[in-house]
């Protein structure tokens, strides 16, 4: 009896051994078939950029947006490689958005192929001055604006169809960025009374908030934009900065504002110099004659904080 206890004892033991074995194995089978199905489904896409359409650009990495051909958006990888990348991804027909990335003036707006574009952060009118507090006066015409910095160089572009095919090798595909910031140069020439003490900023008006990348024209509002000004000797100033170009509506002034610590601001019309530019992607207005006033100009705070200075006589070249 005992002994027949024990046999019925050891083929349980073997019962259950033989149990827990196919267990492990169904497992191990199961896991490895889910992985063969992810790999199965993926493919190795390069992209290669042809930067023969702006040999100068120096982009520190590259942004690709992949969508589907309803617009809708599929992936977005960022690359530190601004020659040549490798990619996984899904077999498909696509549409591709690019551009450089590391933009900190630049937000990146819509989620939809037809909708994203590359947008001008906010910004304070006199953050060149480094000052805060109260707005300084506005021209009438631009009052309305929103105040937006003025962005970073950028190189960017669209391809309208890929085609990514499986278990197929050495597919790729070439994008081409071009330029699609201005740049703008501001000098002014002759100015007197530049003096250490005395701080300075700019700002222009009726520039382009935004750019398409889908449409591959500028977007948005017009905005003003604030600008630092640079000291170059002790009689020039100059504003150097990209915009996403400007509105080129004949009703549309372009208002250039100087203001200083001492709460004293000037303002130019420069709508003909922008307009009639003869290159609109490198534009270069020179101001002659400008006075500043002297150091001790300074408004009480208890009054009206600004002073407007009109000087009929300055040239503009």
């Amino acid at each position: 009896m005992q002994k027949e206890r024990r046999t019925q004892m050891i083929l349980h033991s073997v019962r259950l051994c033989l149990c827990t074995l196919v267990l492990v194995l169904s497992l191990q089978s199961c896991e490895q078939k889910e992985l063969c199905y992810d790999h199965s489904h993926m493919t190795d896409l390069r992209v290669d950029f042809d930067w023969s359409a702006a040999p100068e650009a120096r982009p520190r990495t590259m942004v690709l947006r992949f969508y589907k051909l309803d617009g809708s958006h599929y992936i977005t990888r960022e690359f530190s490689s601004t020659t040549s990348v490798n990619l996984r991804i899904a077999p498909g027909e696509y549409k591709i958005l690019f551009h450089n990335g590391e933009l900190e003036n630049i937000d990146e707006i819509g989620d939809s192929y037809s909708a994203y574009r590359l947008s001008t952060k906010s910004r304070e009118i006199l953050d060149p001055m480094g000052r805060g507090g109260a707005a300084p006066p506005r021209p009438d015409h631009s009052r309305g604006e929103p105040v937006k910095s003025a962005p970073e160089q950028v190189w960017a572009g669209n391809y309208e169809y890929v085609q990514v095919l499986p278990y197929t090798e050495n597919q790729s595909v070439v994008l081409t960025p071009r330029e699609v910031t201005s740049h703008y140069t501001i000098e002014l020439s002759n100015v007197e009374n530049m003096k250490n003490d005395v701080d300075l900023s700019a700002a222009l008006t009726g520039l382009s908030e935004s750019w398409s990348l889908s449409d591959g024209k500028p977007a948005g509002n017009a905005v003003t934009t604030p600008i630092a000004l640079e000291k170059i000797d002790n009689h020039t100033l100059r504003a150097s900065f990209y915009a996403f170009g400007h509105c080129h509506d004949i009703e549309n002034k372009h208002t250039f504002s100087v203001y200083t610590s001492n709460n004293v601001y000037f303002d130019f019309d420069v709508t003909d110099r922008m307009h009639e530019a003869s290159n609109p992607h490198e534009i270069k207005i020179v101001i002659d004659g400008l006075k500043l006033p002297e150091p001790d100009t300074g408004m009480s705070p208890d009054i009206d904080p600004w002073d407007k200075v009109v000087d009929l006589d300055i040239n503009m070249h």
